[in-house]
């Protein structure tokens, strides 16, 4: 009873085969500073709901204020958004219509930011 009660609980936590891998989620996380909010949401913000839509992104979370539970990082701002899976994620990552959008955040200089993509578990569903 113990070894399958071990089996059940290593099923719900170990990766699917490799072909499910590849449709796990993927998590964008943004944490940052905005130096100009109203030339940032204008000029970049704004523009990103309809790109997330095109590469099959949605936002999770966004905002600004976080709790910290343990360490000193605050950032300022987060987002946090899902994606169909890495290379989707990825795909939006090196779009022509992104880098344009990104190149204008840093050459304009409106915030500094740490952007990390992380691959999620597959869907329980999917398991």
């Amino acid at each position: 009873m113990k070894f399958g009660l071990i089996a059940v609980l290593l099923s719900l936590i170990t990766p699917a085969p490799a072909a499910a891998e590849e449709q796990a989620p993927a998590y964008l996380i943004v944490l940052g500073e905005v130096r100009d909010r109203e030339a940032f949401m204008e000029g970049y913000a704004s523009k990103l709901a309809p790109l997330y839509e095109k590469y099959g992104g949605e936002y999770l979370a966004i905002g600004q204020g976080v709790e910290v539970l343990e360490g000193d990082f605050v950032p300022e701002s987060f987002v946090l958004a899902r994606w169909r899976s890495m290379d989707a994620a990825r795909a939006f990552w090196n779009s022509p219509e992104y880098d344009a959008l990104r190149r204008a955040r840093i050459e304009n200089d409106w915030g500094r930011f740490d952007v990390l993509l992380v691959p999620g578990l597959p869907l329980r569903s999917e398991r």
